[in-house]
């Protein structure tokens, strides 16, 4: 008899998570860190290639955006030996059990990920929320729980784009009255 176990997140992202918590550059600082962490990683790489390091979806959150599911996905990371939870005065923390296989991902993805960790890893958890609320994919999805659409990311202008302009007016309007009629 064949079991049908649903898989919660796929190889990339775990190397992901496990990458980022290994980088001298990531001071860890709680689950809410690690989901911005992510989100901005994602949302940039989207937004200069059209596409996701990781193949997970993110959803607005008050604190700003989280990684959809991110209790279950992390939870069964625990489970399956790779990440370690620690709670210290309300804090969820993580701590990887495994290496990451830098093999999963291209010289591109290692070097935006390694300028993101840069620009963003030694900020405090409330720094990063402030940074992602003011941004266009978090102001512009309704409501908590919305997932948050990738091509918003269109929007972002954090002086890491590979380009001076990251995107036309017209477009820019289009994309803004999409998000408002969604």
């Amino acid at each position: 008899m064949i079991m049908n176990k649903k898989i919660l997140y796929s190889d990339k992202f775990k190397n992901l998570v496990l990458y980022i918590l290994s980088k001298d550059s990531y001071k860890e600082n709680g689950i809410k860190k690690l989901n911005k962490i992510l989100y901005f990683i994602d949302f940039y790489f989207y937004r200069d290639n059209n596409k996701f390091i990781s193949d997970v979806k993110y959803a607005k959150a008050g604190m700003g955006p989280i990684v959809d599911n991110y209790k279950e996905i992390f939870g069964k990371m625990v489970e399956d030996g790779i990440l370690e939870r620690e709670e210290c005065l309300g804090s969820v923390n993580h701590k990887a059990r495994k290496s990451f296989d830098i093999s999963k991902f291209s010289p591109q993805e290692i070097d935006h990920i390694n300028n993101v960790l840069d620009k963003y890893g030694k900020l405090s958890s409330i720094e990063l929320e402030s940074i992602s609320h003011v941004q266009q994919p978090w102001i512009l999805t309704k409501n908590d729980g919305d997932i948050i659409d990738p091509d918003l990311a269109l929007l972002i202008d954090d002086g890491l784009a590979d380009s001076a302009e990251i995107i036309d007016e017209e477009l820019k309007k289009e994309l803004i009255e999409l998000a408002n009629n969604a």
